[in-house]
């Protein structure tokens, strides 16, 4: 029988309770009242004695998926839930977050070019040298254009126990599950699996000892200088010297950083490669990109350490237990619960973890019925502009090229890929008539409402509640997670809970 969570009068968490007819007296005397519904959490309004007991919250730990169990101290199965998390799209924000700054400040330096045309402050390149400071110890740059400030780029300096976004990103996620799971229940102890993995031994289990250091970048400065050697300083399609380095997979796709997704190619290759997909095709041919195998687990090596230590902190190192993977294997196989690619049972896993922390391991696992799903969405989001059209060019009405030039992954024809198309087929003086013809209709940009209710909150529609993945119609209508693209007119939803970040589906 599910569970039903108690709030003492103070807000403080009690042991739950299956008193089902107890809590519903409760309700209907007016001495509780209902605080959630998913899960079902009451609160009491009158004081109370209440009799607490040691319960142990285990977490699987994991990028994309999180297992949760609360346990008792008999081993009862108090909660259990499968989390998602975002920590994906932690990588995508980053580079897009990136990418807006470079043209930011490309359109200063523009604007900065622009006045020294006008007022007759030009330099020619190799008038004025700037040494970079910690960049460069013994080289000088050369100004080029306008007179540059000072370089200012290389005074910051990463804090001691730096993590990169993704992996604090992690660390806070697993933090914050164990304090959202503390309001529900009064949990005293903590139990976590901790993993160090060797990606090396993965690819062969045979390696061991000085092994480790034999990886393919041994004996080479860089992973450029590697690539170049593994080449003979030659591009890949046409055997010119190597002018740039080409990942297969681009990194915007997840591709990783490694010497089986870098390509050396002269510059003429590399743009016909962005431009023409059978060329792309081609160099995949000769080379193969990997995608980043292990990228989920290298996080996690990265996060693992700094969960403990919050955890510690926040617990006490007496109320935080640790076991291996290969201790919760053995556990769940002989429980008869077998992993698929289908079904990872991290639910399980938590309480196999939860149940190695108690003094006996119990002989049967409880029935996982009732098995609660977290999603976790974004909880700010300030990003003004929603989105861009792409300039077109029209003939007679009839749009023939997007954009000046082809931006990434674009398959239409460029302004630049028309024209070159018209020069060849009628010449150049028919193409330039041609092109002035063209009707030019800017790119325009959407903007967000920043007062915008964001995914993740929580709406009521004919008494049923739903979770929010999005919105159309300048917010008349609403759409719901697991509903598919069915729309719900905002006029008769009830919105009975903002995005909290970590949100209960089911």
């Amino acid at each position: 029988m599910p569970y039903i969570y108690v709030l003492g009068m103070d807000g403080k968490p009690q042991m739950p309770t299956t008193r089902r007819r107890h809590v519903q007296r409760l309700l209907d005397t007016g001495r509780a009242r209902i605080v959630s519904h998913v899960p079902f959490t009451i609160q009491l309004l009158y004081k109370n004695d209440p009799i607490l007991q040691l319960v142990t919250l285990a977490e699987d730990p994991g990028r994309t998926n999180i297992g949760l169990a609360a346990l008792s101290l008999k081993g009862d199965l108090l909660f259990s839930a499968k989390v998602e998390t975002r920590n994906k799209e932690i990588t995508k924000l980053m580079d897009k977050r990136r990418q807006s700054r470079r043209a930011s400040r490309n359109g200063e330096r523009k604007a900065r070019q622009r006045l020294a045309r006008k007022f007759g402050t030009m330099l020619k390149a190799g008038m004025l040298m700037r040494k970079l400071p910690q960049y460069a110890a013994d080289k000088f740059i050369t100004c080029h254009v306008i007179r540059n400030t000072q370089a200012r780029f290389s005074n910051r300096k990463r804090p001691d126990g730096w993590l990169t976004p993704s992996a604090r990103h992690l660390v806070q996620t697993h933090i914050n599950l164990v304090r959202k799971m503390g309001r529900y229940l009064p949990v005293t102890d903590v139990a976590l699996e901790v993993n160090r993995f060797a990606f090396m031994q993965m690819e062969d289990p045979s390696i061991s000892g000085v092994d480790f250091q034999n990886g393919p970048l041994k004996g080479f400065d860089d992973l450029h200088a590697a690539v170049r050697d593994l080449q003979d300083g030659k591009c890949l399609l046409c055997k010119k010297e190597i002018e740039h380095f080409h990942h297969i997979v681009p990194r915007s796709r997840h591709g990783s950083n490694t010497i089986g997704n870098i390509a050396g190619l002269c510059t003429k290759c590399h743009e016909k490669v962005h431009k023409d997909e059978k060329a792309g095709k081609r160099l995949k041919d000769k080379k193969k990109g990997l995608d980043k195998k292990y990228g989920a687990l290298s996080i996690l090596n990265q996060a693992i350490p700094f969960i403990c230590k919050e955890l510690e902190t926040e617990f006490g190192k007496e109320h935080v237990h640790y076991c291996t993977g290969r201790e919760t294997s053995l556990v769940r196989r002989s429980l008869g619960y077998h992993k698929t690619k289908e079904e990872q049972y991290h639910e399980v896993d938590a309480w196999c973890i939860g149940a190695l922390s108690l003094d006996s391991i119990l002989e049967k696992a409880p029935d996982f019925t009732d098995v609660h799903t977290i999603m976790q969405f974004r909880r700010q989001d300030r990003a003004i502009i929603n989105a861009q059209t792409s300039r077109t060019y029209k003939l007679d009405g009839e749009t023939v090229a997007w954009n000046r030039k082809k931006r990434t992954d674009q398959k239409n024809d460029s302004l630049e890929d028309w024209y070159q198309k018209h020069v060849q087929l009628h010449g150049q003086k028919e193409a330039d008539r041609m092109r002035s013809r063209l009707t030019v209709k800017i790119s325009q940009r959407r903007y967000n409402n920043p007062e915008r209710m964001l995914p993740g909150a929580v709406f009521l529609y004919k008494g049923k509640r739903y979770v929010m993945k999005g919105q159309h119609c300048n917010g008349g209508y609403l759409q719901a997670v697991g509903m598919g693209s069915r729309d719900f007119p905002v006029k008769e939803c009830t919105i009975i809970k903002r995005n909290q970040g970590l949100v209960f589906l089911s």
